[in-house]
């Protein structure tokens, strides 16, 4: 199905090209959010993206790869904006995001999510990025690998190491990964 809505949206159909903007808006939303985070510079990247989408079409080699390559097109426009910013940002946590386990406090863990959030702050714009989008945007390493234009295995060892070095900003040689 998302092949021929890719071939149709190539010789011009708006509505094939709609729909399959409406297919991979909420999860290149998510993405886009964790780089910008301002839910109004989402959008706007969402807008740049989709008519930046429109014009390049005719580029996309394999009609399968569009989510990836849709992703990746607003992951690059969101990191442009960020970099207009003087820095990437992570979205805030907020009461609606934090759901505690039955029966326990959700609040409890308040202070160690302050830890983290400063923790990042200290980290690059990479480190920051890669993170926000595998743990922000709750997107798998396949998906962060194919949003920042990067082979699978580099992601893997990137956020490895980011993963250490968010350790090490929180003071724990010793974190679970």
């Amino acid at each position: 199905m998302e092949r021929e809505l890719v071939l149709a949206a190539r010789l011009g159909d708006e509505v094939a090209f709609a729909r399959l903007i409406e297919s991979e808006a909420p999860r290149t939303y998510r993405a886009v959010l964790a780089v910008v985070r301002s839910p109004e510079d989402a959008q706007e990247v969402m807008q740049d993206a989709t008519i930046r989408a429109w014009r390049q079409l005719r580029s996309l080699r394999d009609a399968d790869s569009w989510p990836a390559w849709f992703r990746r097109i607003a992951v690059r426009q969101a990191f442009d904006r960020a970099g207009h910013q003087g820095r990437i940002r992570l979205h805030e946590i907020t009461l609606d995001s934090v759901e505690g386990e039955a029966g326990r406090d959700p609040s409890s863990g308040w202070a160690e999510r302050a830890a983290v959030m400063s923790a990042l702050q200290l980290l690059a714009t990479e480190d920051r990025a890669l993170l926000g989008l595998r743990f922000g945007a709750d997107l798998a390493v396949p998906d962060v690998a194919a949003a920042l234009g990067i082979p699978l295995g580099t992601a893997k060892s990137r956020l490895h190491r980011a993963l250490g070095r968010l350790a090490a900003a929180m003071g724990d040689d010793d974190v679970r990964r």
